[in-house]
């Protein structure tokens, strides 16, 4: 066995799951360290990876409150998307609790109510949610547990 068969066997001999997000393309993968879910790596198919280290649940089944919401980002596609040709799309991930978290997408505008979109989130080994909606959004809110998270964009 070669240098990077090993090195790769012992990174997908921890992987818990991945899971491709559609309207991105981005990979997410949750890897195990001590026999815990301890570390998500989401792949932007170019770039960087972008790693998060989970905190271990002080309760449980409970996301650490922190982590409800570990990050969102606006990304731009190559080509336009959809009837209303859309250039942009909002990711947002975060880390869950036993039941899955109600998901929004938030767009602010002057003099009239904010545009909100509910979606439901991909769920990856039962513990990250992630979630994705076409547009330019400003804000991602989530509640989980009795807990709720915003992020602003």
């Amino acid at each position: 066995m070669t240098g990077d068969a090993a090195r790769r066997e012992l990174i997908e001999r921890d992987l818990l799951g991945q899971v491709r997000l559609p309207l991105t393309g981005w990979v997410a993968r949750l890897y195990r360290h001590d026999g815990h879910p301890g570390r998500m790596v989401l792949n932007p198919g170019g770039g960087s990876l972008l790693s998060y280290e989970l905190l271990p649940a002080a309760v449980p089944d409970q996301a650490a409150p922190d982590q409800l919401v570990l990050g969102a980002h606006h990304v731009g596609l190559p080509r336009a998307y959809g009837p209303a040709a859309v250039a942009t799309l909002t990711l947002a991930y975060g880390v869950m609790s036993d039941e899955p978290p109600e998901v929004a997408f938030r767009q602010h505008r002057l003099w009239r109510p904010a545009r909100t979109r509910q979606v439901r989130p991909l769920i990856l080994a039962d513990r990250i949610w992630l979630a994705e909606q076409a547009g330019h959004f400003d804000e991602v809110r989530t509640t989980c547990a009795g807990h709720t998270a915003v992020r602003l964009l």
